[in-house]
């Protein structure tokens, strides 16, 4: 199917040592992989080194205090120990950020940037903190506000240091908006429901009943595709959970998508669809001058 990237994620990767035969097997794919790092030691950095086509993706949520409140006591030494080990070897890697309504200020600092660079980060991927999951809620969010700030502080550092920074919902102009339910990207989980993205939780395939060919020409996923990009078309506001809800009810509604996991409906009712409607409306007032400035010079949309 001329597939050549997968990202690989969650629990924790470097678990299941079989992984390892997969990406030896799979030479002219590139792997890139969620993990915390913890388990990447001089033996696996070697390993890693060697193979060639696995970028390791190392979750941070800012300095030693905040990463460690969420991942536990030690982490951040050990992450930065395994970017050590992952310098030395010369393999390719980066880190993965989760911005809340907590961690703003410290991960757009210049402080936390220049750790990445002295680190031999290559590559940062930003992402919002969603209200998905068996528990979700919106109290963790970060506001429309902090994430214009986070679009704003990408858009001064790119091109003045030398690392790819990818802030997954503020980069739409750059890939022509939402890039999923197979437009260009799908999420498998660990059961084999083929989901739009790995942030929609919904499906009505099985990768073990069905060939992805066949799960792609989904209606749940026709009517995504067909929706995108959706709304207004303000690039800046592109995804279908945050920015547009409307669009993930309506698909579940009208194709009887199911949920994947228990809680995963919570999200398409309140009190979190009102959170989510209030944040979409903030969120396209705020991104609309700057959206309107760029537009001209975006990518053209594409089916």
């Amino acid at each position: 199917m001329g597939i050549h990237f997968i990202v690989t994620q969650g629990g924790e990767m470097f678990v299941y040592a079989e992984m390892l035969d997969l990406y030896r097997k799979h030479k002219d794919i590139y792997f890139q992989v969620y993990t915390n790092g913890t388990l990447i030691d001089k033996k696996m950095a070697a390993v890693l080194a060697k193979l060639g086509n696995v970028a390791p993706m190392i979750s941070l949520e800012g300095f030693q205090a905040t990463t460690d409140q969420r991942r536990g006591s030690g982490v951040f030494k050990k992450v930065m120990q395994a970017m050590d080990n992952l310098k030395e070897v010369g393999c390719f890697f980066g880190a993965s950020v989760t911005q809340t309504r907590h961690n703003t200020e410290e991960i757009i600092s210049d402080a936390f940037f220049d750790l990445l660079v002295e680190k031999g980060c290559y590559i940062v991927w930003f992402f919002q903190f969603l209200p998905v999951g068996k528990d979700p809620s919106i109290e963790l969010m970060a506001s429309p506000e902090q994430r214009n700030a986070l679009r704003e502080k990408v858009a001064q550092i790119r091109g003045r240091l030398p690392i790819f920074i990818g802030d997954f919902w503020n980069d739409g102009p750059f890939v022509g908006g939402c890039i999923a339910a197979g437009r260009r990207f799908v999420h498998i989980n660990n059961k084999g429901d083929v989901e739009p993205c790995a942030f929609a939780h919904f499906s009505v395939d099985n990768i073990k009943e069905k060939s992805l060919k066949e799960a792609l020409k989904s209606e749940f996923f026709k009517f995504i595709r067909d929706k995108q990009p959706y709304g207004n078309g303000n690039l800046l506001a592109p995804c279908m959970i945050i920015d547009n809800p409307e669009v993930l009810r309506q698909a579940v509604a009208k194709t009887g998508a199911r949920p994947t996991h228990e809680g995963a409906q919570l999200i398409l009712g309140d009190p979190i669809r009102e959170g989510l409607d209030n944040y979409a409306r903030q969120i396209h007032q705020i991104t609309r001058p700057a959206w309107e400035a760029i537009k001209d010079k975006t990518v053209k949309w594409q089916d």
